[in-house]
């Protein structure tokens, strides 16, 4: 991901609109784990790549400004902080107190490259003083190694849960069902043309699936806001 489109995702969330490309789980009051996509499919008469879901974290300041995000690409970490928050503290405090931990939930090591002809001079510093603080190990000219060492909590951080209005999920639960037609539709049309075969069985089986979980949806949401309403 490019320094470009990291900063185009801050700018989208600082903006306060809706948008369907970046779903947020708050770990803390500052840190939000995070699913993005690149684009939404809109048509289905156009073959579509997989543009997501990609990984990332989203860090707000005191004022409840996004001022970093980090993209975790699993192997790599790639970050960006705004230039106008750049040496407060904000990504290695998110780093070391939530970041870290969640990372490490899953995996035993993390691996960064920090390329200075890529980032510049001046980020290049920034960065692996970063890096170094967090106990990074430098293993070559460009690359850094962490294992999960002092970053493992016996507690596991699953994040919190937020409000979803009804009409949302009611508009979650129709696609989910259209989702179902549609491939009915084409299950059909496939099993009629060439007959039957394993994977035009599992089809139907997924049919069955999507419709329960529309339900499932609606039922779960009631569930949750009953509680979230009592506590």
């Amino acid at each position: 991901m490019t320094e470009k489109y990291l900063k185009s995702l801050l700018r989208i969330l600082n903006s306060k609109k809706p948008t369907n490309l970046i779903h947020l789980r708050p770990l803390s009051s500052d840190v939000y784990f995070a699913k993005v996509w690149r684009k939404i499919p809109k048509s289905a008469n156009e073959f579509s790549r997989l543009n997501g879901p990609y990984l990332f974290y989203f860090i707000k300041n005191e004022e409840g400004i996004y001022v970093a995000t980090i993209h975790d690409m699993s192997s790599d970490l790639h970050w960006y902080v705004d230039k106008k928050f750049r040496g407060k503290g904000y990504l290695t405090k998110a780093l070391r107190e939530i970041i870290l931990y969640h990372l490490f939930q899953d995996r035993t090591e993390q691996r960064i490259s920090i390329n200075c002809d890529q980032i510049g001079e001046a980020n290049f510093k920034a960065s692996k003083n970063v890096a170094l603080f967090l106990g990074f190990k430098n293993l070559n000219e460009n690359e850094y190694l962490l294992p999960a060492g002092n970053y493992q909590i016996e507690n596991y951080i699953a994040g919190e849960n937020t409000f979803m209005p009804e009409e949302r999920v009611d508009s979650l639960k129709t696609k989910i069902s259209f989702l179902a037609q549609s491939l009915a539709i084409v299950q059909s049309e496939i099993e009629m043309a060439l007959g039957m075969a394993d994977f035009v069985e599992e089809l139907g089986e997924n049919i069955k699936a999507l419709n329960t979980h529309a339900f499932e949806l609606k039922e779960d949401w009631w569930a949750k806001n009953h509680q979230r309403n009592s506590n």
